[in-house]
């Protein structure tokens, strides 16, 4: 059943609508600033530190440059190209087409080089399933259904911010990658680059897209003796989501608004009644039975 381009337009308003909404649901940091410290609760304020909530501001001023670990998530889309020469007629090439789901680990305030480009380590692992296997731009039937792909991409992340509305990052790093197809086992070994722009939705949200090139050997272990490949790479598109409470965006689409702190109400204990005193009541006690 094919959809309609208007319904594609409505469904994708509402995802948008309803990512904006749970966003909005979760920006609030939830840090209290007392004079002494931040606090993750809602003290009673008293004369001496007098209570506020913190601004956005002074909340990144307080977290520093200090490092963390950031983490991201989202769908992801690749296709795979395998090239094998032929002499007097055309190559033959085969090329698969998968969708899957993608999370990526990368470190933050790694290194920091000047005053607007931070170097960062990143590991991204994809898992994917495929959805199309052509020849020679033929489609081909699969014959097994129980197929899918490990992806690797791991190395070093430089990021720009600009106007604190977009990051743009450029990854170069090393690739690895498994599939099982539906005749062979594929292991591919290379390198590649990746390009990812990153926007903040709210304070704690970003939404970032991206894409990974990569030039692999496809020629790893007893494939080179079954079906030996002379050219083979790969491209990926991602489009995911990073929350982080370590790394707050100064600027956003929903606005940061600061809250006064809740007021508890806390019942008095009673006090307790110490040693001495209780001793002193017994001796005292005695005194008048005698």
């Amino acid at each position: 059943m094919k959809l309609c381009s208007k319904t594609k337009i409505a469904a994708a308003t509402l995802f948008l609508l309803g990512s904006l909404a749970c966003a909005k649901r979760m920006q609030d940091p939830n840090v209290l600033h007392t004079g002494t410290g931040t606090q993750n609760a809602n003290p009673i304020p008293d004369e001496e530190t007098p209570g506020h909530w913190a601004t956005i501001e002074e909340l990144i001023e307080q977290q520093g440059r200090k490092f963390g670990l950031l983490h991201n998530w989202g769908l992801s889309y690749a296709s795979i190209t395998r090239i094998q020469k032929q002499s007097g007629r055309s190559n033959f090439v085969w090329n698969d087409k998968l969708i899957g789901a993608y999370y990526e680990m990368t470190t933050n305030n790694f290194l920091v080089m000047g005053k607007r480009i931070n170097v960062d380590l990143f590991a991204r692992n994809a898992f994917y399933y495929p959805i199309s296997y052509t020849f020679n731009k033929v489609k081909q039937v699969t014959v097994q259904q129980l197929l899918y792909n490990f992806d690797l991409f791991t190395g070093a992340k430089f990021s720009m911010n600009f106007w604190d509305w977009v990051t743009v990052s450029a990854k170069p790093g090393i690739h690895l990658m498994y599939q099982l197809h539906d005749k062979w086992h594929y292991v591919h070994l290379g390198a590649g680059l990746g390009l990812e722009a990153e926007m903040p939705i709210s304070s704690r949200w970003s939404f970032n897209i991206g894409g990974i090139w990569t030039w692999d050997n496809a020629n790893l272990g007893s494939n080179k003796r079954m079906r030996p490949f002379d050219l083979a790479w790969e491209y990926q598109a991602q489009l995911g989501f990073r929350y982080s409470k370590r790394k707050l965006n100064p600027k956003s689409f929903v606005r940061y608004v600061p809250r006064p702190p809740k007021v508890i109400k806390v019942k008095p204990l009673k006090p307790k009644t110490s040693d001495a005193d209780l001793s002193g009541q017994i001796s005292s006690e005695s005194t008048e039975s005698d």
